[in-house]
């Protein structure tokens, strides 16, 4: 799957973990964080090389085994941890395997869930929160 295809994956992640109630936003990787640093600096460079979206990861296993997805993410407070990270987890399977379906790419999908915060509700209509 190709760097365009797998922004579009990318992308349905990470609505369909956004998309959780008790969600309350994404954690971006160091790479991302870096990647932003240094982009004003080198713009020509970075263009090939632009990290997943804040908070998602997605690998293809070059052994052919299929999709590694990876999600960090923070939990509202009042929100069962637990519970919604296994929402996030089917609801992001469930996007993945409709996005490959779409594609006529079926293949195996891993999702792992990581709570990396418990956070303060946003206030209503705040968009979600963005970590730094």
């Amino acid at each position: 799957m190709g760097g365009t295809r797998t922004a579009a994956l990318l992308s349905a992640v990470t609505e369909a973990a956004l998309a959780v109630p008790g969600v309350a936003g994404l954690q971006p990787r160091l790479v991302h964080r870096l990647t932003e640093a240094v982009s004003p600096v080198l713009p020509q460079t970075l263009a090939e090389h632009t990290p997943s979206p804040a908070g998602v990861r997605a690998v293809h296993a070059p052994d052919g085994s299929g999709w590694r997805i990876e999600v960090r993410c923070a939990v509202v407070e009042d929100n069962r941890v637990l519970d919604t990270a296994r929402n996030i987890h089917e609801r992001v399977r469930s996007a993945v395997l409709a996005h490959l379906a779409e594609h006529n790419a079926v293949e195996a999908v891993a999702v792992t869930v990581t709570v990396i915060r418990i956070a303060s509700p946003p206030p209503p209509g705040a968009p979600p929160l963005r970590f730094t």
